[in-house]
């Protein structure tokens, strides 16, 4: 069923747009994607998100690029992508709204797993580096969770750290393995920076795809 919905997705936003010549043959026999992930991009419009302390940078914004550079080392690892959002405006007027619409894209049918990505933000300026929340209880989200913060330490060098449990509306909602993945604190200045550096951005966002694929990939 997941194969021939992803054949039809594909079907409709890359199929023919005119009449004129029938589709060739080779569309309706391209192979579908291998796994199906739906990936949110954390705020957006009027609800910026968190604020870096030094520089004003706007969480829904680094949740973009990230996303998108998550998007694309998942599309390249054999995954059709479905994404909450595609720009910088929020899904709806208001918060309630918002989020209502973005649980709908998160609960569509046939996802092998979704992932949320955000930026974190604390008083203490000395606590930094990524954190991977899952809903507490949910077993296959826990080893989802884990597998992909394995991957981002390994990815940026940094040393292993824990999966952590949680109560999110985007862990929540679900379901499907679930993961909110926090990439750094917007109040640590080295956070901060690192996460506005596009090649900090891309071994990010490697990691969080290399942590999914390790979990699809699980006998």
């Amino acid at each position: 069923m997941k194969r021939s919905l992803l054949l039809l997705l594909s079907c409709f936003l890359f199929g023919c747009t005119e009449m004129k010549a029938p589709c060739t043959p080779f569309t309706l026999s391209a192979e579908p994607p291998k796994y199906f992930v739906i990936l949110d991009y954390g705020h957006g419009g009027f609800d910026c998100g968190a604020t870096g302390t030094d520089t004003g940078v706007l969480e829904s914004d680094l949740n973009l690029l990230v996303g998108e550079r998550v998007a694309r080392a998942l599309e390249d690892r054999d995954c059709f992508v479905l994404r909450t959002r595609t720009g910088p405006d929020a899904l709806a007027d208001t918060k309630r709204d918002d989020m209502a619409r973005r649980g709908a894209i998160l609960c569509t049918d046939g996802a092998d797993c979704t992932v949320s990505i955000h930026m974190n933000k604390y008083d203490n300026r000395r606590i930094k580096g990524p954190m991977c929340y899952y809903q507490a209880g949910a077993k296959d989200g826990q080893a989802l969770a884990g597998c992909v913060i394995d991957a981002i330490t390994n990815a940026l060098g940094l040393d292993p750290r824990l999966a952590n449990p949680g109560n999110n509306f985007v862990t929540r909602i679900p379901s499907v393995p679930s993961v909110l993945v926090e990439c750094g604190f917007l109040s640590n200045p080295e956070d901060e920076r690192n996460l506005q550096d596009p090649d900090y951005q891309q071994k990010l966002a490697d990691g969080i795809a290399e942590g999914v694929i390790a979990y699809l990939e699980k006998p």
